[in-house]
């Protein structure tokens, strides 16, 4: 029961990563995407690595791609012109996470690297939320 839950975890993850990462881009709008939306492709393409590493075990490949999902998510923060206060919480909590993953990393621990990229796709996808939330009262 113990290995149970980080395996469910991971599952759920896998799904919903594979559902936004497999889908193939055209040419011509990967060329129209902004500065944020590439740092956001970005993040999705690490978060894969963290994915593999952890299914794999390749530990070291978790620790890089964590260190560089805290400095996608520092430079994604320059990007926002009119942070709210729940976006600067959420970007903060985000960059604390990918810290824990990486240590977690550091340390071989699959089952704490996997509730971390858990808590990370939850804190994603309510910054994401938020950020619709926020465009949806401005207009």
């Amino acid at each position: 029961m113990k290995c149970f839950i980080p395996s469910a975890l991971l599952v759920v993850v896998t799904v919903l990563i594979c559902s936004s990462v497999g889908k193939s881009q055209d040419p011509k709008k990967v060329k129209e995407l902004s500065s944020n939306q590439a740092l956001m492709r970005d993040k999705l393409v690490q978060v894969n690595r963290v994915l593999e590493g952890i299914t794999l075990d390749k530990f070291g490949q978790v620790q890089e791609a964590a260190a560089t999902l805290r400095m996608i998510s520092r430079a994604t923060s320059w990007h926002v012109a009119d942070p709210t206060p729940q976006y600067k919480r959420l970007s903060k909590n985000f960059q604390e996470q990918a810290a824990d993953l990486e240590r977690h990393a550091k340390e071989q621990n699959g089952e704490a690297a996997t509730l971390d990229l858990v808590r990370m796709n939850i804190t994603c996808t309510h910054c994401h939320q938020a950020m619709r939330d926020e465009a949806e009262r401005k207009e």
